[in-house]
């Protein structure tokens, strides 16, 4: 979770307020880092840096060679230090920030160097960009003089000499502030809590102020929680100079963002970050959902052509670019704001522009896929297969019949059902299904079945307030508006390793379903019968905003069933049930060459206990037959069916009674 990002360069002041009298800067303990390189440099104890001066932070040499190799003379008020290879490492592209004792941000992130063999000088400590003053370094010049509007310790060069233990970094320490006599009131210290706070979460932001000629008079925060304009509230002294304001119940999927202002008696004013408003302190209301996950948006076979809009969620592949993007909008499809979401939520996006296969997929969670164009290979059918099989999750969302934009023949709901041949113009009874609907239970209606080409409002008609869908941490489906779409029929019983199908219908089109839900094996999948729902409008094709169209749930549909896809099975918003009852488990694991799987049985009944490889196949009955209510185990030995010992791998433990299917994974190391 990003509990605090800066979106425009700003100096978060450390803002250090001086007596007429100067007074030294303890520095000890801040930290340069390095941040591409992720080398890091600690000031050490006992360090100070009087106002005025410089700190030189070197590569890998002392005070005397420094001054020997640039022709200069150190003042004595300039602080040497000698990181011995720590920082900093100038190789061309850098970026450099610093942070005090509390590992507060200070100065920075500084703009990226570009070129080799220069001296950088930043002559307005203010600006974020680095300009190149001269080949030859110069070492506390004075060419950054005192600025009349700022105060603290700043970034001012970044040298990359040709002997490359000479490189350094310099620090400037502009102790002034206002330009007279009175001294402005100082602001440091801020600070949110709690650190990663989600949905419901009463939000404390606090900071300290002091004025060190004066009285501090009274100190606001000014906050927003979208695009709009910044508005103040008085903050409560809590003593010792803290002042707090708390922001309560925010609700998730919000980010707060705010800086501080300060007025001492005198009318002197002060503000944290420095460049607020244009600059200010972020935090993410999280939604409660689990983060830290890994979604793949298929480029590969998704609709990019004709006016129908380009279903990706940037242009840049496998990862978009910005990697911190501040909107949906730095991003450059229709998808953008549906991927954003999600990495505000803390999840990891990328794209792929080649084929699926157990290697692309092998450190994936969740695969999004978006009216494709071009239909999936066997293989990737398979792939997709295994992959949800062993506990990934896949989002397909179709589209109408006839919406063949780049006129190859496909349509996305004959792509989604297998078929190996385009079925714009055939009946469906010409061929059979192999991918979703036989697999996941979730078949899209195509040519000749009916309710292929629905359009309209659709109103939840589900009842159950605990399904994790309609009803998730982005809040309730009502209503999703489709824009011609397509129909879906379940198929629950196409095989034995579904459970808890289900569908959100129509209460127009008859018993059409527009979205549907399934787990398959020890994974999950939705199902989507339109692509209009997704799009935000950003792309450059004629397409409309229907992400929040008015009178719809479209986002929150999507986003919901994302979390549900998300979150491990049994926890969190996962409140189908599954895997709960059974309570199974194998110990050891690994094992050689036995293993003690072990379940539940929440009441007398039967229960099937297998064993499966990663292809699905059956390997092993452990137990088929009836038991009672409590705990049971059964010793596994490692043989499959014919009393062959089975090779070292990974196999899949499944125990299926009433109403319930679980899991678990063991692994056989010899």
């Amino acid at each position: 979770m990003r509990s605090i990002r800066i979106l425009t360069f700003t100096l978060l002041a450390m803002v250090l307020s001086l007596s007429a009298t100067a007074q030294n800067l303890d520095i000890s303990g801040w930290t340069l880092e390095q941040t591409d390189s992720a080398q890091s440099f600690t000031i050490p104890a006992g360090t100070s840096v009087a106002p005025g001066a410089y700190v030189i932070i070197c590569r890998d040499v002392d005070r005397a060679a420094f001054e020997t190799y640039y022709g200069v003379t150190l003042a004595p008020d300039v602080v040497f230090l000698r990181s011995s290879n720590s920082a900093p490492m100038i190789n061309g592209a850098e970026t450099y920030s610093l942070l005090d004792a509390a590992s507060a941000l200070q100065d920075g992130p500084t703009d990226a160097v570009t070129t080799t063999r220069r001296s950088y000088h930043r002559a307005d400590p203010e600006t974020q960009a680095f300009t190149v003053i001269d080949e030859i370094p110069s070492p506390a010049s004075g060419v950054e003089a005192p600025d009349t509007v700022m105060s603290g310790l700043v970034i001012s060069e970044v040298t990359d000499p040709l002997d490359y233990v000479y490189e350094y970094v310099e620090l400037y320490y502009d102790a002034t502030i206002g330009g007279g006599g009175n001294l402005a009131p100082v602001i440091t210290n801020v600070q949110h809590s709690p650190a990663s706070p989600v949905n419901g979460d009463d939000v404390t932001v606090s900071c300290t102020v002091t004025d060190a000629d004066g009285a501090v008079d009274v100190v606001w925060v000014w906050s927003r929680t979208d695009a709009g304009s910044f508005l103040p509230t008085a903050m409560t002294a809590t003593g010792g100079g803290v002042y707090s304001h708390t922001f309560p119940s925010m609700s998730g999927g919000l980010e707060l963002q705010y800086y501080m202002w300060a007025r001492d008696n005198e009318a002197a004013e002060s503000l944290n970050p420095l460049g607020a408003p244009s600059s200010w302190y972020s935090v993410f209301i999280g939604t409660g959902v689990v983060g830290g996950k890994v979604v793949l948006f298929d480029h590969a076979h998704a609709q990019d052509a004709g006016s129908g809009g380009n279903w990706r969620v940037d242009d840049n592949h496998p990862t978009p670019v910005p990697d911190t993007p501040t909107s949906e909008a730095s991003w450059s499809g229709q998808l953008s704001s549906w991927g954003y979401e999600l990495w505000q939520a803390g999840h990891t996006i990328r794209s792929n522009t080649g084929p699926f296969s157990a290697a692309l997929l092998a450190d994936v969670d969740l695969v999004v896929c978006v009216e494709p164009q071009d239909p999936f290979t066997a293989a990737e059918i398979e792939a997709l297969r295994q992959f949800v099989f062993t506990g990934g999750a896949f989002f397909f969302v179709a589209n109408h019949n006839a919406s063949d934009r780049n006129s190859n023949g496909w349509d996305s709901p004959s792509i989604f059902g297998g078929f190996s041949v385009p079925h714009i113009t055939n009946p469906v009874g010409s061929d059979t299904e192999t991918f979703c609907g036989a697999n996941y239970g979730i078949h899209c209606n195509v040519k000749d079945e009916g309710n292929n080409s629905i359009t309209g409002t659709y109103t939840n008609v589900l009842s159950d307030p605990t399904n994790p869908v309609l009803h998730g941490p982005y809040g309730d489906v009502g209503a999703v508006i489709f824009h011609v779409g397509n129909g879906m029929s379940l198929w629950p019983t196409v095989n034995g390793d579904l459970s808890d199908v289900g569908a959100l219908i129509s209460t127009d089109s008859g018993a059409a379903a527009v979205a549907a839900w399934s787990r398959y094996g020890s994974g999950k999948v939705v199902g989507y019968g339109d692509s209009s729902s997704t799009g935000d409008g950003t792309d450059s094709e004629t397409h409309a905003d229907n992400w929040t169209e008015a009178g719809s749930n479209n986002r929150e549909f999507f986003l919901n069933a994302s979390a549900w896809l998300l979150t491990p099975i049994g926890t969190g918003v996962d409140q189908v049930p599954m895997n709960l009852g059974h309570d199974l488990h194998a110990a050891p694991n690994p094992f050689n060459p036995t293993t003690r799987v072990s379940f539940t049985m929440p009441a007398d009944g039967a229960v099937r206990l297998t064993v499966h490889d990663l292809q699905g196949r059956l390997v092993r009955t452990l137990v088929d037959g009836v038991r009672n209510a409590g705990e049971h185990s059964i010793v596994f030995d490692g043989r499959d069916m014919a009393g062959r010992s089975l090779a070292s791998g990974v196999y899949l433990v499944r125990a299926q009674g009433t109403g319930m299917v679980s899991w678990t994974k063991v692994v056989l190391s010899k």
